[in-house]
């Protein structure tokens, strides 16, 4: 769920790109995970929540993050109050179902593996190859089995083996912890995008921006510790601006299209299924990357000028 989502350095993918994300890092990973550099126990969490209603229906809308520590507990009572009562529960699309596994798996030769005759490395200039051959294995990557991937498959293996390496887990992730928590109960779920959808929103980046994102990736691994932790802080502490400025500002300055396709145009999709929710009626919590919702063109305030009263709890 890659961001994603900078999408073309893949760290927005951790809160805003898809979820598919998280469909990927349940079912592999390149490095074993080390003892968390940072401890999150003393973060007073209070992540960002929103509601909005009508006569018979009340919804309410949360930010994910797709890769948590497991020193970070963001489950506050009045968020998980409002997960329990929700009759059904929204995310972007399944990916952790066996179905969408098994799905995900089969798509990758389709749009994550180059064409017969053409390699990773052949792709990359003289520079960015010494850089792969000199980085990839720090994370636990040997470079030779990133050579068959697609430039955007191999970045977002890189970045999340070395989030990994900060003691991330996957299975702390929003989506696998909302999902744990109702699993036995009555509670519902539907999904405002296939995991093929998402998959191909990352397949279809062009070519030359999948590569240089790749070339920024490895140039600053190093300092994705430190970005990943400012997310992580503006996320678990509710500040909407500062976490909108992290995953969103620099793509919406440089890489525009980009920001267009894979998080606006997104969000304008979900709009209409918004408001068909709230046609009905009954509790229903909606959980999508937090870096989709702040911002003029965030849901919340494109719910806003559908005329929607939309409240921060």
């Amino acid at each position: 769920m890659i961001s994603v989502s900078r999408l073309t350095r893949m760290r927005p993918a951790l809160a805003a790109g898809t979820a598919v994300l998280a469909g990927f890092l349940a079912g592999a990973s390149m490095a074993q995970a080390q003892p968390a550099a940072i401890d999150y126990s003393d973060v007073q969490a209070d992540p960002a929540l929103w509601r909005v209603s009508d006569a018979d229906s009340e919804v309410y809308i949360f930010g994910t993050f797709h890769i948590l520590p497991d020193t970070l507990d963001w489950q506050t009572d009045d968020l998980m109050a409002a997960v329990d009562s929700a009759d059904t529960i929204y995310l972007e699309a399944d990916v952790h179902s066996p179905e969408a596994q098994a799905q995900m798996q089969a798509l990758i030769p389709q749009y994550g593996l180059n064409p017969q005759g053409v390699t990773l490395s052949s792709m990359l200039d003289e520079e960015t190859r010494e850089l792969l051959a000199e980085v990839a294995p720090s994370v636990g990557a040997a470079p030779a089995a990133l050579d068959p991937l697609r430039p955007w498959l191999a970045q977002l293996m890189l970045s999340v083996a070395k989030i990994q390496q900060m003691g991330f887990n996957p299975a702390a992730g929003t989506e696998m912890q909302l999902i744990a928590r109702v699993n036995g109960t009555d509670t519902e779920f539907g999904y405002f995008e296939t995991a093929a959808e998402q998959i191909g929103f990352l397949a279809g980046i062009p070519e030359e921006v999948q590569v240089r994102g790749l070339a920024e990736t490895l140039h600053e691994l190093e300092d994705l510790p430190q970005e990943v932790d400012d997310m992580v802080r503006a996320w678990a502490t509710g500040d909407v601006e500062a976490l909108d400025q992290y995953v969103n500002g620099d793509m919406r300055e440089d890489e525009p299209e980009v920001y267009e396709a894979v998080i606006v145009q997104r969000n304008r999709n979900w709009i209409p299924q918004i408001e068909a929710i709230l046609d009905g009626e009954g509790t229903v919590f909606i959980a999508v990357g937090a870096g989709h919702l702040p911002g003029d063109e965030g849901v919340i305030e494109l719910l806003r000028d559908q005329g929607y009263e939309v409240v921060r709890q």
